[in-house]
């Protein structure tokens, strides 16, 4: 996967943030681009602004990514249009605002699973297939720091994204003698709009949250962390950790597997009033 130029790649989530940075990074190294999103418009704008693309090489599609049927129709048209698939990076995803778990609804969580885990069980296993027939090829799931550490008043994120990363690291194992390399990637905080976006955020708190999100100074842009995914494709790296705070979490972790919900809970919310308001 050294050689970038002329794979086909799909990218859930492509219409903003993360998700619109690596899909431009991509197409810059020759790549040919689907670019999948909720919103159609803004699928279709990542393509419209992606530079030193010759026609027919970008493709713009409006998916949900929690329903399985329109991922199957995701991954038909992605064939018929480009001819097969070699790299899938499953990237959309949503976000809670921290409260109790008390106060949190049941339908939230499954609004979330749907889309955060779901959404990378039906693009790994249903772009498999096809991924399996490249002589090699990279499949790349986007979980969070919140994947490594369960993270007070964030519990259907934390589920979530600890689903994300089982899943991946099983099948990074399963997949070992494989011609695919699967990637497990946890950014930390990052400048994108994943509250302004989210239908499980109070509409009142999405702004606010959203700004001081923004103004953090420990926040990745979203080219950096589609430039460390870049990376990660062409050495066929395992685990990514993105970002300051996602080292020392994950190293606290390690270092008090059982002790950190206790010591680090006010640590945590602290940070998390701070980065969300």
């Amino acid at each position: 996967m050294k050689d970038l130029n002329g794979k086909i790649a799909v990218v859930t989530g492509a219409g903003s943030g993360i998700g619109r940075a690596l899909s431009q990074a991509l197409a810059a190294q020759g790549a040919v681009l689907a670019a999948a999103d909720l919103n159609a418009t803004s699928a279709k704008e990542t393509v419209a602004g992606l530079t030193g693309v010759r026609a027919g090489r970008a493709s713009a599609h409006a998916v949900d990514v929690s329903d399985e049927d329109q991922m199957r129709s995701l991954v038909d048209a992605v064939v018929a249009t480009h001819g097969g698939v070699d790299i899938v990076v499953n990237n959309a995803g949503i976000s809670t605002a921290p409260v109790p778990v008390v106060e949190t609804s049941l339908a939230t969580y499954r609004t979330v699973m749907g889309v955060n885990f779901w959404g990378v069980v039906h693009g790994s296993m249903l772009f498999l297939p096809h991924l399996l027939q490249r002589p090699e090829a990279s499949l790349v799931n986007v979980s969070s720091f919140a994947g490594l550490m369960g993270i007070s008043k964030m519990s259907p994120y934390a589920a979530s994204k600890f689903g994300v990363r089982g899943f991946t690291e099983s099948l990074c194992m399963e997949l070992a003698a494989s011609p695919v390399a699967v990637t497990l990637i946890c950014p930390g905080g990052t400048k994108t709009s994943l509250m302004m976006n989210s239908p499980v955020v109070d509409p009142a708190r999405r702004e606010s949250m959203h700004r001081t999100m923004a103004s953090s100074g420990q926040t990745k842009s979203p080219d950096y962390v589609a430039q460390a995914i870049l990376r990660a494709i062409k050495k066929k790296q395992a685990r990514v950790l993105i970002g300051s705070d996602t080292k020392v979490l994950d190293k606290i972790v390690r270092v008090i597997p059982g002790a950190y919900p206790t010591r680090m809970r006010r640590i945590v919310e602290t940070m998390f009033e701070k980065a969300l308001g």
